[in-house]
């Protein structure tokens, strides 16, 4: 690090530590986050931070001081920034440290953490959220460099081993509900233009269907999707009358409230009109689902989880391929972590770690798996200690001079 008082956190919750309504109240959408980042870094514990929000996990990575609970930290942000209660947090949020923040961070961007196992959507979303933060002036030396070692980690992952090949995605999961559950002549209307809803109808439109009705609040949007996939395009005003035509539904819009009422659905129930299958995407979600009939399919992000977990099966081989792969952009990214006060050294430290796994690599197969691990943890010593008694003397020159 940088600083010796400085350490490297990561505070978060995801689907596997809550369910849709713990993020529901705890989102900060992509349009708040820049005013976040920039509350938090008025704090003087707080060095550098990034935020990543998506429909299925919230995290603040933070470069901050030594002394400091991160945990604490974010609690303290979100009492005075939404001015929610906040006691449950611990429970909800997890929180790590130094070393265990590059494993987490690298495993995210991978999909590895995915509630689609090898999502690729992710990637985007780190990047989107790392470029929100260095537009808000919010990344610091430390935080610059663990998410471009993240990138490159996660390049490698989808281009060596099969996480890569299909291109998973939450939204990807959802198509295949619409697919299997509808007929190519049923009318189907999308709501909100983003990246889930051009993959849902790139999906859809792939496999013959042709029945959309695009809704956006600006309607000029769903009309350029109209343009590009068919079908035609509707204002978010006229959002009950295209309900009552609709065979399904597929929302994920980026409102800060429901935009559909338990009361619109009433009355379409009593007409007989409501969609026969609905999947609200959106956090938070934008379907009021209180009192949706059993017979109408309804899916938010908490049902599409339990569907997407009967899904996994036949990854476990590109898994450990992957996880050796992180294992080695690990060691990289501490090896330039381990000599930030060796300032003559950080520019190649990197370097000297990426030389060592050549060489260790071009001799792999003439070792079993556990003399590897002995040779790669001695090679790894050596360089360190050579590295070590390099600066020793000129340190010493230095002083003697």
């Amino acid at each position: 690090m940088e600083k010796k008082s400085l350490k490297l956190c990561a505070v978060g919750m995801s689907y596997k530590t809550s369910d849709i309504s713990d993020r529901e109240l705890y989102e900060i959408s992509r349009k708040d986050l820049p005013e976040a980042l920039i509350f938090l870094m008025e704090s003087d514990a707080i060095e550098g931070v990034i935020g990543i929000t998506t429909c299925n996990r919230l995290e603040f990575y933070l470069t901050c001081q030594k002394e400091i609970d991160p945990l604490a930290l974010i609690q303290n942000f979100y009492k005075e920034f939404k001015h929610i209660n906040t006691d449950n947090m611990t429970e909800l949020f997890y929180s790590y440290e130094n070393g265990d923040v590059t494993k987490h961070l690298f495993r995210v961007i991978c999909g590895l953490d995915s509630l689609v196992l090898g999502e690729y959507q992710i990637q985007g979303q780190m990047k989107e959220g790392y470029s929100i933060a260095c537009k808000a002036e919010a990344v610091d030396k430390v935080l610059h460099k663990l998410f471009h070692a993240a990138f490159r980690a996660g390049k490698k992952v989808r281009s060596q081993t099969a996480l890569g090949e299909g291109k998973q995605s939450v939204s990807g999961v959802a198509s295949k509900l619409m697919i299997d559950n509808l007929i190519t002549n049923d009318i189907i209307a999308i709501i909100g233009v983003n990246e889930n809803s051009k993959i849902m109808a790139t999906k859809l439109k792939t496999h013959g269907f042709r029945n959309f009705i695009f809704v956006n609040r600006t309607k000029y949007k769903a009309e350029i999707m109209a343009e590009d996939f068919g079908g035609r395009a509707a204002s978010l005003s006229d959002i009950e009358k295209v309900l009552f035509v609709a065979d399904a539904v597929f929302t994920s819009t980026g409102a800060k409230g429901s935009i559909i009422s338990k009361e619109m659905i009433n009355r379409l129930l009593v007409q007989e009109r409501c969609p026969k299958l609905i999947v609200d995407m959106a956090i938070p979600r934008d379907i009021v689902s209180t009192g949706i009939p059993n017979y109408i399919n309804y899916y938010d992000m908490d049902k599409l989880q339990k569907f997407i977990d009967d899904e996994k099966v036949g990854q476990k081989k590109a898994v450990k391929h992957a996880e050796k792969i992180l294992k080695d952009e690990y060691k990289l990214f501490q090896a330039w972590s381990d000599h930030q006060n060796e300032n003559i050294l950080d520019q190649y430290a990197e370097g000297f770690e990426i030389t060592r796994q050549r060489l260790t690599d071009e001799y792999r197969s003439q070792f079993s798996e556990q003399q590897f691990e002995k040779i790669d943890k001695l090679t790894r010593s050596l360089v360190h200690r050579l590295q070590s008694n390099f600066i020793r003397v000129l340190i010493n020159e230095k002083t003697n001079n």
